[in-house]
């Protein structure tokens, strides 16, 4: 089976990690490009934190398991960076 390693954007209050291209999501999260700078990004997540701007090249890699491939988000035992142990997803 392939692993699928996409760009993510992570809420730095709940830690959940968002697929880019799957907003909005289902949990009631979304997220937008900048007015004019598609290099910025803005999450906002439905921990309630305020929105969280972050910039295109600041993105990192993650390993994506099935389930949360499907939902478009998940936690981080389900979405693993690729600088740790990617092998434990499945």
């Amino acid at each position: 089976m392939s692993r699928r390693i996409r760009q993510c954007v992570e809420c730095p209050k709940c830690l959940t990690r968002y697929l880019i291209g799957s907003s909005p999501y289902r949990n009631g999260s979304y997220l937008v490009s900048g007015r004019g700078n598609f290099e910025l990004y803005r999450l906002y997540c439905s921990c309630g934190r305020s929105a969280f701007s972050i910039r295109w090249s600041e993105l990192k890699r993650y390993v994506v398991s099935k389930k949360a491939h499907d939902r478009g988000y998940g936690p981080p035992d389900e979405i693993v960076d690729v600088g740790n142990d990617a092998n434990s997803v499945r």
